[in-house]
């Protein structure tokens, strides 16, 4: 049934894609990229404070994790809301999309800083 839909509705299962595919390459480089730097890594950082915030390499796929849910279960609410209301399903889409890429620049942030 899902197949179904994507097939219908190609330009929503093109954005979810593309925010899967920034998430997972996200943290894949953020993984190769810090996985030989001594722990902790620092993953907040702030010009005023100072380090914020520190974790693990765990504390990466944690993140991903999260944002491979969210990312999953807007995909659907999307593919519903694109039956009944198309733009909704389109905003929903796009609002995803802006969200992994915000995603990715922070998995860029954590790796310039460490």
């Amino acid at each position: 049934m899902v197949l179904k839909k994507l097939t219908k509705f190609r330009v929503i299962g093109l954005l979810f894609l593309l925010s899967l595919l920034f998430i997972l390459g996200g943290f894949f480089w953020a993984y190769i990229a810090l996985r030989e730097i001594r722990e902790p890594l620092i993953l907040h950082f702030n010009n005023l404070v100072g380090i914020n915030q520190i974790g693990e390499i765990r504390d990466l796929l944690l993140i991903a994790i999260t944002a491979f849910v969210v990312v999953a279960v807007n995909f659907f609410i999307s593919l519903e809301l694109e039956k009944r209301e198309r733009f909704f399903g389109k905003l929903l889409a796009a609002a995803t999309l802006f969200f992994a890429t915000l995603i990715f620049i922070g998995f860029a942030a954590i790796i310039s800083v460490n």
